[in-house]
C-alpha cells in the first residue's frame, strides 16, 4: 500500500545507480511515486533500474559541478517537471590521514557534499522546479558526530552539510519546503563493502561490533528517507536523523 504523499508524486534522487540512492529509487517506485534518477553514468543507471517509463526518468549529471546542476534544473523546468521532493545521495568518500591530507582533498570533499547540496537546492528553487511544500533529504553521516582516524575531510564536509541544512531549512520555510539530513552508520553498499573487504578480518569484526544492531542495509536508510518525503513528516525540518544501528551509543 502506498504511503500518503508518495503515490503519483515526483521525486529526484541523486546517486541513483547504486547503494542508498538505488535503494531509495526502488523504494519510491514501489510506493507508487515517479522518480527522476540522477547519476554520473546513464549506462549504470539503466543497468541498475531498467529502461525509462512513465514512472522513471534517467539523467546523467555530475551534481558536484555547479554548471551541470544549473543545467539539470533548467532541463527539468523545460520538461515541465514539478518535484515534490529530493533525496541527495551522491557524494565522494575518501580516507586520508593528516600526514597526507592536502587542501585539494578538503576542497573536493566540501564541494562534493556541501556545495553540491546547496547549489542543488538553489537552482531547483530558483527555477521553481521544486514545489512549495516539498521535502529535501540530504545524506550526511555519523562521521560528522564522532572522531575517527583518516576522516578529517569527509567528516568535516558532512558536519558542514548538517549545519548548512539547518540554515536552508530556515530560508526555505517560507515556501513550506522542509530540509533534513540523515546520518547513517556503516551501510552495506558496494563502496563500503570494498573498503571492509580490504581490512584485516579483526578490523572488520571490530567495526561490525561497534554497531549493536549490526551493519545497515541501503533499504534501512531508504525507508527513513521515504518517510521524510511524506506528509506524515510535515512538521520535521532542520533535523539530523541518526540511523546507525546504535553506533553512536558506544
Amino acid at each position: 500500500m502506498s504511503r500518503p504523499g508518495l503515490a503519483n508524486r515526483t521525486f529526484l534522487v541523486t546517486g541513483g545507480s547504486s547503494g542508498i540512492g538505488l535503494a531509495t529509487v526502488r523504494r519510491l517506485r514501489e510506493e507508487g511515486a515517479r522518480v527522476v534518477a540522477v547519476a554520473r553514468g546513464a549506462e549504470r543507471l539503466a543497468a541498475a533500474l531498467g529502461s525509462e517509463d512513465a514512472t522513471l526518468r534517467i539523467i546523467a549529471a555530475d551534481v558536484a559541478d555547479e554548471a551541470r546542476v544549473k543545467l539539470l534544473a533548467e532541463e527539468l523546468k523545460a520538461a515541465s517537471v514539478a518535484l515534490h521532493g529530493v533525496v541527495h545521495c551522491a557524494g565522494a568518500h575518501a580516507l586520508r590521514p593528516l600526514k597526507v591530507l592536502g587542501a585539494d582533498e578538503l576542497q573536493r570533499m566540501y564541494a562534493s557534499h556541501v556545495v553540491s547540496s546547496v547549489m542543488l537546492c538553489r537552482y531547483l528553487v530558483s527555477t521553481r522546479v521544486l514545489m512549495e511544500g516539498a521535502s529535501v533529504v540530504l545524506l550526511a553521516s555519523v562521521a560528522a558526530l564522532r572522531g575517527a582516524s583518516g576522516t578529517i575531510a569527509y567528516a568535516g564536509a558532512k558536519a558542514g552539510l548538517i549545519a548548512a541544512a539547518k540554515s536552508l531549512a530556515i530560508e526555505l520555510a517560507a515556501k513550506k519546503i522542509r530540509v533534513n539530513t540523515l546520518s547513517p552508520g556503516v551501510v552495506r553498499t558496494p563502496q563500503s563493502e570494498a573498503f571492509l573487504n580490504a581490512l584485516p578480518p579483526e578490523q572488520r569484526a571490530a567495526i561490525e561490533r561497534e554497531h549493536p544492531l549490526g551493519l545497515g542495509q541501503p533499504e534501512d536508510v531508504a525507508a527513513l528517507a521515504a518517510f521524510l518525503l511524506t506528509d506524515e513528516a510535515r512538521w520535521i525540518t532542520g533535523s539530523n536523523l541518526v540511523i546507525d544501528g546504535g553506533l553512536t551509543l558506544q
